[in-house]
């Protein structure tokens, strides 16, 4: 227990003794959104719940930018729900809890367990699933009519992949947009090459998502599910046709960053597979749209917010 409290105490020294502010304590704010307050507290309790969460960082002021950045995103996010009267009960924390967890592969005793380790409080880990329980409701709530498609629109997908049927493959990934963690572009490219050699020697694939990916497949273990070489650039499938399954590609660019896969599965896509009344199919068409609009919609309201919102760093 003292072990704890003197790890969580040196975490939160780095990071006061970081500001430039006279006289910082635990509890003066180091930053505002809107009207709430981020105390030095607050950052440093984030800071062990990325610890805890496998995330790592070269330095104390990169890991104190992203803890940082989270705290802000989570603010703007409860605010938001405030706004429309929307809030977590116990119930839907405690879900909320055992989804990270599960996300972690741990038991949610287990989960708990780490997060006690690293000297993380109940309220820091509750104020943290909130704003992605309530956050997901905004989402539900504002965008529910835009983002399911309608049979018509899995139709015309599935006619689609019948007109050019080809290969698909099962991946996972891994997303490092550029600027996280107030990383640099050369920066990025490095730690996807770093991530590369390490991956393609035999390194724990799942753990490097938890550690380092920021796609929305991150929530699902980096797993993207099947993609048709119909959905993807033809170097993106020229370069998934050499691997084998387990093996992992090089890094390459995306919109914002860079994508590391590993190879699951491939076959060959065919009548059967491409059968318009296949309920696993339509299934899968649908899931796949869904989540694309959520996570592109959720992404611009959380951007919009931004914008509006007045930050102020202490």
């Amino acid at each position: 227990m003292l072990k704890t409290m003197l790890g969580a105490i040196g975490l939160m020294a780095i990071f006061l003794s970081a500001t430039t502010a006279p006289a910082q304590t635990m509890f003066r704010p180091v930053a505002v959104v809107n009207d709430s307050a981020i105390t030095g507290f607050d950052l440093a309790q984030r800071a062990q719940i990325l610890v805890a969460l496998d995330f790592s960082t070269a330095s104390p002021d990169a890991l104190r930018a992203e803890a940082l950045e989270r705290l802000v995103e989570d603010r703007l996010k409860l605010q938001e729900a405030t706004r429309l009267g929307i809030s977590a009960d116990a119930n839907s924390i405690n879900a909320g809890i055992e989804e990270f967890a599960q996300r972690s592969g741990m038991s949610i005793d287990a989960f708990r367990a780490a997060m006690g380790t690293q000297g993380v409080t109940k309220q820091a880990l509750s104020d943290m699933v909130s704003a992605e329980v309530v956050w997901r409701r905004v989402v539900r709530g504002r965008f529910s009519r835009r983002v399911e498609p309608g049979e018509v629109e899995i139709d015309a997908e599935i006619a689609v992949l019948q007109e050019r049927a080809g290969v698909s493959y099962r991946v996972l990934e891994i997303g490092l947009p550029v600027g996280e963690a107030g990383r640099s572009e050369a920066e990025t490219n490095a730690l996807a090459n770093k991530l590369y050699v390490e991956l393609s020697q035999g390194g724990d694939f799942a753990a490097a998502v938890r550690e380092y990916s920021r796609a929305p497949s991150a929530a699902r273990g980096g797993d993207v599910g099947w993609i048709s070489t119909l959905q993807m650039p033809p170097d993106l499938s020229a370069e998934l046709s050499q691997l084998e399954p387990g093996q992992i590609s090089p890094p390459f660019p995306v919109a914002g960053g860079i994508s590391i896969l590993k190879l699951i599965e491939k076959r060959v896509d065919n009548a059967e597979t491409l059968d318009a009344s296949n309920p696993a199919l339509r299934e899968r068409i649908r899931s796949r749209l869904s989540n694309q609009r959520t996570s592109r919609l959720a992404e611009g309201l959380l951007q919009e917010l931004r914008r509006d919102a007045l930050i102020e760093l202490r």
